[in-house]
Formats: C-alpha cells, structure tokens, sequence
C-alpha cells in the first residue's frame, strides 16, 4: 500500500529528520520551476505582440515569478502543506490564458502562459503526499488545461501522459526515501535502546541482583520463607528482562509481536512455558489483551492455589486462531463458586478473563474440580 505524507511516529531514541531526506526531492523541483519560470518569460516575450491583452500576459509572468519565489522558499523549509494552495494558484494561472490571448490560437494549439511551469505543483503534491494525491492533482492540472484550450485534442493528450508519469515516477521516489528514513528511525531507535538496556543491566547486576542473590542464599538464616521466595521470583524476573529485553508491547496495535516472549516476560518464575519452535506473531493489540488474561489467569492460581503450586502454559498456533492453555495443580475450584464470586462483587474471573476474551471475539473454557487442580483454555482468532 502506498503511503501519504504522514509518517508513522518513531519509537524512542530516533533522531533522523524524515524532512531532510527529501530534501534533495524539494531542491530538485525548486530548481525545476526557476527553469520553467525562465522559459515561461521567454515565451510571453516571444508571443507578447500576438497576445490580445499583453500588459496581462505580463502581469501573469510577475505574478508567477513571485509565487515561485514563496514557494521556493517554503518548500526549502519544510513548509509542505503549500502544495495545495501551489496547485490552486498554478490552475487559475494557467486559466488566464484565456483572457491574455486569442481563444481561436490557444485552440490552435497555442501554449498555455504557464507553459511546464504548471507541473510543479503536481510535482509538489508527489514529493509531499505521494503517488495518490500526485494523480488527483494531474487530474485536476489537465482538467484546467481542457478548460483552456476548450479542445481534447492530442496535444492535450500527451501533456496528461506527460504530467501523470512525471507525477507517479516523483511521487514513488518520495514514499521510497520516506520508507528508508522510517527504518532508519527504527533502527537507531532499536540501537539505543539496546545500549540503554546494556547500561541498566551493568547497573542491576553491579546492585539489585546481587543483594536479591544475597537474600536467597542466606535466606534460611533469616527466617522468612516468604521473602525468599520473592527475593528469587524477582531475580529471575530481573535476569529475564536484562537478557531477552523487553517484549516489545509498547508498539502500535499493529505491529507483530512474538506472543510466546511476550506471555513468558510476565509469568512467574515458576511457571512451565512451552512454545512452538518459531515465534508466534499476533499484532500489538491482540499481544496486549491476551498478555493480560494470561496475566489474571496466573494471579488467580497465586491467590487461590498458593504460590507454590505449579503452573503450566501452553502456547499453540494455526492459521485460524491461537490458543493459549493456562493450568495449575491447586485445589480446584468448588461448582457454584464463580457465580458466588460474581455475586460478591468480585469480577476478576468474569471480567478480566471471559470479557476480554470474548472481546476479542475468542472462547474461555474452565475445566477445574475440587481437588483436581484449574485449566483455561483460551481460543483467540487471528
């Protein structure tokens, strides 16, 4: 699909100036229009005693040479919503032919006063917006040119043909410079936070990590079982995140995320994660929901079964849809006592884990007993 001129917002740490790399592009077609500017000026000094009214043949050219000038300027600087008004002002000077010379010559096939001065804001269009809006605006130049010449003759034909693929070949350049900065965007972005990721796992490892390691070997002495079990459930958690980094949730809906990494970055230490071989890619915004069902499916088996009872997920992937199978060995939850719990007030199961679900237009299926431990099985369409 072909991009216009907004370009997605970069991650953090980028730094590359998108308008800079179309520079060359607006430098190009500023030095177009002087050219065509020059030759505009030649042909009105050539034709100007065959002109009905002259002195408005010349007031057009001035009125063209100060427009080039502002344009020319704006477009150095960055100024790219211009192009709109560029094309307006372009077409209503084109059409003044009609009223500078002889109707039956411009039928003839006399040039228009703007001559190829008039294709650069079609050209203006492409570089900024792409190659979409640059065939509306040759749509709407060549409507103007028919307007003008009252004929659709072959010379009307081959300025089309001119401005169309004038138009497509500019604008494909610019979404192509623009694509190739984006990545370039990406790609610092990505290095720096990679070097940022660095510098804070030299830090944690150099502190946290040794003082949370320390608690676990002397935890015996300390006399607390329970703040040694946290004291490792966040070393692991700690070295997870230093090591894989982070699972990437924080990117637009659409962006692929492996959802296999991303479930293992939020599960506890304990829990027994298994995966298909090769990542499981899902876009952001289905990552997210499920990281958090997967989330509250966990947080159910620590208050309900005990932290240290296990707890497996399994990952599974088709062409239709994911599944994500959620179990522990706990107690099991009694017959009536989710519908007790929901009565109560607490929505953690209905809301959380079926509505989020079911959002996202998915199953939840709970299969538990007393004594017979908990499993959700979660179906996600792709």
């Amino acid at each position: 699909m072909v991009t216009t001129g907004t370009v997605r917002t970069p991650r953090r740490g980028a730094t590359v100036d998108v308008h800079a790399t179309l520079a060359p592009l607006w430098r190009g077609l500023v030095l177009y229009r002087v050219v065509a500017l020059a030759y505009a000026v030649a042909n009105v000094v050539r034709f100007a005693e065959l002109y009905v009214r002259p002195a408005l043949g010349v007031a057009v050219v001035v009125l063209m040479a100060a427009w080039t000038l502002v344009t020319s300027v704006a477009y150095l600087r960055g100024a790219s919503r211009l192009v709109v008004v560029d094309l307006a002002v372009t077409v209503l000077t084109t059409m003044t032919t009609v009223l500078v010379d002889d109707p039956s010559r411009i039928a003839a096939g006399q040039p228009v006063i703007t001559t190829v001065w008039s294709a650069g804001a079609v050209l203006a269009i492409a570089v900024a917006h792409g190659v979409r809006p640059a065939v509306g605006a040759v749509a709407v130049s060549v409507a103007a040119l028919a307007f003008t010449r009252r004929a659709l003759d072959a010379a009307l034909l081959s300025d089309a043909q001119l401005l169309l693929v004038a138009g497509v070949a500019v604008g494909f350049a610019s979404v192509a410079m623009r694509r190739s900065a984006q990545r370039l965007q990406e790609a610092i972005a990505t290095e720096a936070a990679a070097a940022e990721r660095d510098r804070l796992a030299r830090d944690i490892h150099d502190g946290v990590l040794q003082v949370l390691a320390l608690v676990r070997r002397r935890g015996p002495t300390l006399g607390d079982p329970e703040l040694v079990r946290e004291a490792a459930e966040q070393e692991v958690s700690l070295r997870r995140l230093i090591t894989r980094g982070p699972p990437g949730l924080d990117g637009p809906d659409d962006e692929p995320v492996d959802l296999g990494a991303a479930i293992g970055a939020t599960l506890p230490s304990r829990a027994v994660l298994a995966v298909p071989p090769e990542p499981v890619a899902v876009p952001g915004g289905l990552a997210r929901a499920v990281v958090a069902v997967v989330r509250e499916a966990a947080a159910n088996a620590d208050a309900h079964a005990g932290p240290d009872t296990g707890l497996w997920v399994l990952v599974e992937d088709d062409e239709e849809a994911v599944t994500v199978s959620i179990r522990d060995d706990g107690a099991g939850i009694a017959e009536g006592r989710l519908d007790a719990a929901r009565e109560e007030g607490h929505l953690g199961v209905a809301s959380s884990i079926r509505g989020r679900t079911e959002e996202l237009g998915g199953t939840a299926a709970l299969v538990t007993a007393p004594g017979q431990g908990t499993e959700w099985e979660l179906v996600f369409p792709r």
